[in-house]
C-alpha cells in the first residue's frame, strides 16, 4: 500500500493485528436503567433473522439515527429556529432504534457464532459518529443557537465525555459503567427531542428562579458540566492509579497521559475559532463548524479504540487535525477565503477521512481474519 498522510491511521502492522486476534471483550458494571432494558433487548432480538449480520443491524440503526438528524438540520440550521413537532418526535423515534440495534448487534453476534474483535470495534466507531449527530441535535430541539456558549458546553461535553470513557479504557483494559452511564443520557436525550415536540422548543426557556433569571436551559449546562467534570476526574484518578503495562502504564506499555494530547489540540484550536473568527462562524453558523468537530473527535475516539484492542501506541497527530487546523490558520492570516467556505471544506474534509480511514480499517481486519463486515460465514480462500 502506498504510503500517504495519516497511513497509520488506518494501515494496522501486522502485529496489531496478532493482538486483535487476542483480545477480549471486557466491560464491568451495570447502569440503572440498563437491567430493565435487557428484558426488551432480548425479547426484539428474538424476532432478527439468523441470516442478518451484526454488523448490517449497528450500520442500519446509524443510518437511521443520522436521517433523523439531518432533518431536524434542514428544520434548525441556525438552531433558533422552530421545526414541526413532527421533526422533533422522528429524532426521538431515530435514536431510539439506534440505541436498540445497537444493544442488540452483541446478542445476534452470539446468537450466530460470529462475535469478533471487528464487530465490538465497529460498535465503539459507530457510537463515536451517532454522538457526532444526535449530540448537535439535541441543543438545535432547544433553540440551544441563542446562547451559542451553551450549545457547545452541552455539544463539547458529550464528545469529551465519550473520549475520556475510551481513555480510561485504553489505560486499564476495562469498560467500566456506572450507576448513571449511557442509556440513562440517551433517554435524557431521548426525553429533550419529546419535549420540544409536544410543549415546543419554547418550553426550554422557561424560568425556574425567576429572580436569577436561570432557565431550564441552565439546568442543562449544568448536568453536562457536572457529568464532565466527573468523566474528566475519573480519568485523572485512573492516571495516578496507574494502568496495566509496565509501571503503570497504558495496555500498550505507553504513556497514561498521551490520549491528552490529541484532545488538547482539538479543544485548543476550537478555542482559537471561537474567540477569534471574524465572522463569528461558530456562533452563526453552528452546524457546520459542530459537524467538523464531531467529525474530529469520532475519528480520534476511533483511533483510542484501535489502540486499545490492538494493543498499539495511540496516533497523537493524525491527518485529521488538519482540517480544524485549516480554519484557524485561515483566520491568523486574516480570512484571505470566506470562512463559511473553508469551515466547510474543512468538515467536507474531516467527515471523507473519517469514513474512507474507517472503511479501510474494517477491510483489512476482515481480510486479515477471513469474514466479512455485512455477511455472515467465512470469506473463500483466493
Amino acid at each position: 500500500m502506498a504510503a500517504v498522510p495519516g497511513e497509520k491511521s488506518f494501515s494496522l502492522t501486522s502485529t496489531q493485528l496478532r493482538n486483535l486476534d487476542a483480545h477480549k471483550y471486557s466491560a464491568s458494571g451495570r447502569s440503572i436503567l440498563e437491567w430493565p432494558l435487557q428484558y426488551f433487548w432480548n425479547w426484539l432480538v428474538q424476532y432478527v433473522p439468523l441470516t442478518v449480520a451484526p454488523n448490517t443491524l449497528t450500520i442500519t440503526g446509524l443510518a437511521i439515527n443520522i436521517l433523523s438528524s439531518v432533518i431536524l438540520f434542514l428544520y434548525t440550521p441556525h438552531a433558533v429556529e422552530s421545526a414541526p413537532s413532527w421533526v422533533y418526535f422522528q429524532c426521538a423515534i431515530g435514536f431510539f432504534v439506534y440505541q436498540a440495534l445497537d444493544a442488540i448487534d452483541g446478542k445476534q453476534a452470539r446468537r450466530t457464532n460470529s462475535a469478533s474483535p471487528l464487530g465490538e470495534l465497529f460498535d465503539h466507531g459507530c457510537d463515536a459518529v451517532s454522538l457526532s449527530f444526535v449530540g448537535l441535535a439535541v441543543p438545535c430541539a432547544m433553540q440551544l443557537g441563542t446562547l451559542s456558549h451553551y450549545l457547545y458546553a452541552f455539544y463539547i461535553g458529550t464528545l469529551v465525555v465519550f473520549y475520556c470513557a475510551h481513555w480510561r479504557v485504553y489505560i486499564c483494559g476495562v469498560l467500566e459503567f456506572g450507576r448513571l452511564d449511557v442509556t440513562e443520557a440517551q433517554l435524557l436525550m431521548m426525553g429533550a427531542f419529546c419535549i420540544s415536540g409536544i410543549w415546543g422548543p419554547e418550553a426550554w426557556t422557561t424560568e425556574l428562579i425567576g429572580s436569577l433569571h436561570i432557565d431550564v436551559r441552565a439546568l442543562l449546562l449544568l448536568i453536562t458540566v457536572g457529568a464532565v467534570v466527573v468523566s474528566v476526574g475519573q480519568s485523572i484518578q485512573v492516571v495516578f492509579e496507574g494502568g496495566q503495562g509496565k509501571n503503570g502504564a497504558t495496555i500498550a506499555d505507553t504513556s497514561v497521559l498521551s490520549p491528552s494530547i490529541p484532545i488538547l489540540m482539538v479543544l485548543g484550536l476550537t478555542h482559537y475559532i471561537y474567540g477569534t473568527s471574524p465572522d463569528r462562524i461558530m456562533q452563526t453558523q453552528p452546524l457546520v463548524p459542530g459537524l467538523l468537530l464531531g467529525f474530529v473527535f469520532a475519528k480520534l475516539s476511533i483511533n483510542l479504540v484501535v489502540a486499545h484492542m490492538s494493543k498499539s501506541a495511540l496516533i497523537l497527530f493524525d491527518g485529521v487535525l488538519l482540517a480544524p487546523f485549516g480554519v484557524v490558520l485561515n483566520i491568523y492570516i486574516g480570512t484571505p477565503l470566506p470562512e463559511f467556505y473553508i469551515t466547510t471544506l474543512a468538515m467536507v474534509y474531516a467527515c471523507f477521512t473519517l469514513v474512507t480511514t474507517s472503511a479501510l480499517t474494517c477491510q483489512q481486519i476482515c481480510e486479515h481474519m477471513g469474514i466479512y463486515c455485512f455477511k455472515l460465514g467465512k470469506r473463500k480462500a483466493e
